[in-house]
């Protein structure tokens, strides 16, 4: 009985106000506002401060000077760099200067867990923000 009555009131009332219409300008307000987000979603846009290019040049040069050093020997003649000081950085043996450290597995199993914890929580961190501040 309730769903007629209703029904009817529903059926009055449109035809006493009618259906309400969108304005003239709705179209082009909606549109002005979606590009309005795309602009301001475009002045967001995170670039880093070294390019990633950059980084792997750095890393290859410091990989081919770590190799040089250790691995060069008498191979690398050159006027401005002095072989005496190449032939002792060649002697360095590191591993036997390091002094032995014994660990526990128990701190080994923290240190991997703390890793992993942090980790997962830079990933959920940046998610969290690129959600509500993108």
């Amino acid at each position: 009985m309730d769903k007629i009555k209703f029904d009817g009131f529903v059926r009055k009332n449109i035809k006493e106000d009618g259906l309400e219409q969108p304005s003239l300008n709705f179209t082009n307000a909606i549109r002005s506002k979606i590009e309005e987000e795309k602009k301001a979603k475009q002045i967001l846009v995170y670039t880093p401060l070294i390019k990633s290019g950059v980084w792997y040049a750095m890393g290859a040069i410091l990989i081919g000077g770590i190799g040089v050093v250790f691995y060069g020997g008498n191979v690398v003649k050159s006027n401005w760099w002095p072989e005496k000081i190449l032939e002792q950085w060649s002697k360095v043996d590191l591993s036997n200067s390091i002094p032995e450290f014994p660990v526990s597995d128990i701190y080994v199993y923290a240190f991997v867990g703390l890793a992993f914890f942090v980790c997962l929580q830079i990933v959920v961190l940046k998610a969290h923000f690129a959600k509500h501040y993108l």
